[in-house]
């Protein structure tokens, strides 16, 4: 009678000690999970998009967390959006860890771009670097889409840029001279 109330028991707990890990499991990979952006949201939040070629990658660093830090080259070849121009060189951070940006020498490689200071940081990590293939396609997180893809997204941008100026309240001056006496 012992013994088996005693599986019963140890039944029961590793029952509950399962269901346990897989709860926590499952929360534990959905916060590791890549959060989606669209196209839209990527060109809302660059300050440049741009058709690069990665010209040099190099470790320049580590954080007290661990972290690599890398610096990274990278040549302007057909720029989109933004103050970039063919032929500029822009330095790019970016960090070792999982969902971040890699670049390796020679990729050609679109990016949306957010200016930090002297350096650019990929927006949203992975999301924001579509590796271009030998064969002209982008694949990677933007497979499926074309040039005139971001060409569009980047004229919404400006269009809703264009909108919220006209409909800006303009603030009005009064032409009549207002006198204060003391």
């Amino acid at each position: 009678m012992f013994k088996m109330n005693l599986k019963k028991t140890f039944s029961g707990f590793s029952l509950f000690f399962i269901i346990f890990l897989i709860v926590f499991i499952s929360n534990s990979v959905s916060k590791a999970m890549i959060r989606e952006i669209t196209l839209d949201e990527l060109v809302l939040k660059a300050d440049v998009v741009a058709v690069v070629n990665v010209l040099a990658v190099k470790e320049v660093g580590t954080l007290p967390s661990g972290t690599t830090v890398i610096a990274n080259l990278v040549e302007v070849n057909q720029p989109l959006m933004g103050g970039a121009a063919i032929g500029e060189r822009l330095k790019i951070k970016t960090w070792g860890v999982e969902d971040n940006a890699v670049f390796k020498k020679g990729m050609k490689t679109l990016l949306f771009l957010r200016k930090v200071n002297n350096y650019y940081e990929v927006v949203s990590g992975i999301i924001g670097s579509w590796p271009i293939a030998e064969d002209g396609k982008i694949v990677g997180y933007g497979t499926g889409k074309s040039l005139s893809d971001i060409e569009k997204a980047i004229e919404n941008k400006n269009n809703k840029k264009e909108s919220n100026k006209e409909n800006t309240p303009k603030s009005k001056v009064s032409s009549e001279t207002i006198r204060i006496s003391i």
